[in-house]
């Protein structure tokens, strides 16, 4: 697979070991939707009951168990990854540290933040309840979702629809084509397999990025060869 992006990605490496085919191309160009009215549909609340909201959005605005936390969370945001066909679900926790800043020499605050995937690991620091609904509940719609269409739609082996992307604190963002390792999906799938199943998915599910073989008809096949009509015939002699 040929890969063009002016950002590198984890698994760009794995092209070294397995060598490239440029007959499957992907054209990695990041494409942020931040409008609501072109976010997909999907992840969108519900605008027919005030009380009944999207299950997408449920899953990533998830509230943090204080008592359960290790770091002194302060904040914690979902997203879902669109992989190949594929939905994964995360979630940000972010918390404060301090560190010292050379450049006016003194102590400040920063954000850090650990990146966590699967309900599994995640409800060690999230309430098991929110906004009327069982968390559990939205996480299985989500991950039971078949999310072809998307994929189609958008001509994208890689989506990512981050729910607050902190422009301002409200604002969800619909990423096309984004850059894994900003959310360490390393952690979920390795280098080689995601090379793998990218190049599979875009040439395969998608059938993008393959070059496409002309057919020439036979009388222009004998042309580029050197022959013409009378090659295999004997031409008419003039009485």
């Amino acid at each position: 697979m040929y890969i063009i992006s002016k950002h590198k990605d984890y698994y760009d490496g794995v092209v070294g070991s397995v060598g490239m085919d440029k007959t499957i191309v992907y054209e990695r160009e990041l494409i942020e939707i931040t409008d609501n009215q072109e976010i997909p549909k999907q992840f969108k609340q519900n605008k027919y009951s005030w009380n009944e909201h999207n299950p997408f959005l449920r899953a990533c605005r998830a509230n943090i168990d204080h008592k359960k936390t290790n770091h002194n969370y302060d904040d914690v945001r979902g997203f879902i990854i669109g992989f190949c066909g594929k939905l994964y679900l995360g979630w940000k926790f972010d918390y404060k540290t301090k560190d010292w800043n050379a450049d006016i020499g003194n102590i400040t605050e920063i954000i850090e933040t650990d990146i966590v995937y699967g309900y599994d690991k995640a409800k060690e620091f999230l309430k098991t309840d929110i906004w009327r609904s069982n968390l559990n509940d939205d996480i299985n719609y989500v991950m039971n979702y078949n999310p072809i269409e998307l994929f189609r739609k958008f001509k994208t082996p890689i989506f990512v629809y981050d729910s607050d992307s902190r422009r301002p604190r409200t604002e969800p963002v619909f990423l096309i084509n984004p850059i894994l390792k900003d959310y360490e999906f390393y952690k979920v799938v390795d280098a080689f397999t995601a090379f793998t199943e990218l190049q599979m998915f875009i040439s395969g599910v998608l059938g993008t990025g393959e070059k496409k073989i002309i057919e020439v008809e036979d009388k222009y096949k004998i042309g580029q060869h050197g022959f013409d009509k009378w090659s295999f015939r004997k031409e008419p002699q003039n009485k």
